[in-house]
């Protein structure tokens, strides 16, 4: 297959690039993807503005939903696919050899793909990011079919954003029948989270944000949240007391990246409850904390990075059979060549806060 792509290319922090790079060749190993849609996150904000450091240039764009317009003959077996495949991509199958690989973590496989982001796209094949026209896959990539019958908005969310929360809520935090769940951000990973701790059976659950969140709030009540709270206006600890008949939350899930959040979250918690850390507040901020807090409740702190690929088969599971509408996250649907805008719109620079934005090349 010949010709070029456009891809959003992160050049500087707050300077991106509509640029053209060529497609490559497959070969036997590799695949291409024709990117149908590609998901926009608070991570992509931070990389935008140079938050977290990255090997510039690189090809933004990590929550990627495309069709299979090319595969080798070993790419083929090796992901399970044929042209034609509709799927999500998540770049986490690993080496299969490190020692990331061989304890069950290939997402920390040093080998690995990093897409949108942790990839320059200064050598070929270039098209690492699912903002784009077309996206290469490598070896060490995970491709997973999806129904047809799934709306793109829909399937677009659920390896980088519904499979996190079934991962941080559940699996790392622990949330079961009956917990007590606090979740510290109401955008689209708390969404999920909310979603993760409803269907897993907790008794009550808690979702926080701020006076801007509003939408964002009431879609959480939609979601499964018993009480959401606009912390602008609300005390979340004594809302949570409250809540909790005075034995405060078996797990708290932090997705707002903000360090007045964490140590509130610390305040939220029962002896011996587990907090889970998710929210990035980028890679230079530190964060004061009263570490005795921690030891005299014997907090569990579990850092959360990513969902392992079967949480996104249990996930993708899941809403398939459920029917459960994860697309009414999706706010806002803006075109490639306005990635910049949509990154900033994330940021609240342009209007209203998108609940969730995705690019469509």
């Amino acid at each position: 297959m010949r010709g070029t792509s456009r891809a959003a290319t992160l050049v500087a922090p707050g300077r991106l690039e509509i640029r053209e790079y060529p497609i490559p060749d497959v070969g036997r190993t590799g695949a291409l993807l024709a990117i149908e849609l590609g998901g926009v996150c608070g991570t992509d904000v931070k990389y935008y503005r140079g938050r977290i450091e990255l090997p510039l240039p690189v090809v933004l764009g990590h929550e990627i939903l495309g069709r299979v317009a090319a595969v080798g003959p070993e790419a083929a077996t090796t992901h399970g696919v044929r042209e034609g495949d509709r799927v999500i991509l998540k770049g986490s199958r690993g080496c299969g050899h490190c020692g990331a690989c061989l304890r069950g973590g290939p997402r920390f496989c040093p080998q690995r793909t990093g897409y949108g982001g942790l990839t320059t796209s200064a050598d070929p094949p270039h098209l690492l990011g699912g903002f784009a026209d077309y996206l290469y896959v490598t070896p060490d990539a995970l491709l997973l079919p999806v129904s047809e019958a799934l709306s793109a908005e829909a399937a677009v969310v659920i390896a980088s954003v519904m499979a996190n929360g079934f991962q941080w809520a559940v699996r790392q935090g622990g949330a079961t029948i009956g917990s007590y769940v606090v979740i510290q951000g109401p955008g689209q990973q708390g969404l999920a989270c909310t979603f993760a701790a409803r269907q897993a059976g907790a008794a009550r659950i808690v979702v926080t944000g701020l006076g801007r969140d509003l939408p964002r709030l009431q879609l959480a009540r939609e979601w499964g949240a018993d009480r959401v709270v606009n912390i602008d206006d609300e005390d979340i600890v004594d809302v949570v007391r409250e809540e909790t008949g005075g034995e405060l939350a078996d797990v708290v899930v932090d997705v707002s990246g903000s360090p007045q959040a964490v140590n509130a979250s610390v305040e939220c918690l029962r002896p011996q409850g587990t907090l889970v850390l998710a929210g990035l507040t980028g890679s230079t901020t530190t964060t004061p904390m009263l570490l005795d807090r921690l030891v005299w409740k014997e907090l569990r702190v579990q850092g959360a990075f990513t969902a392992d690929s079967d949480a996104i088969v249990a996930t993708l599971r899941l809403v398939e059979a459920t029917g459960f509408p994860v697309e009414d996250m999706v706010s806002h649907t803006f075109p490639l060549e306005d990635t910049a805008r949509c990154i900033e719109a994330i940021e609240g620079l342009h209007g209203p806060l998108p609940t969730k934005a995705v690019i469509r090349p």
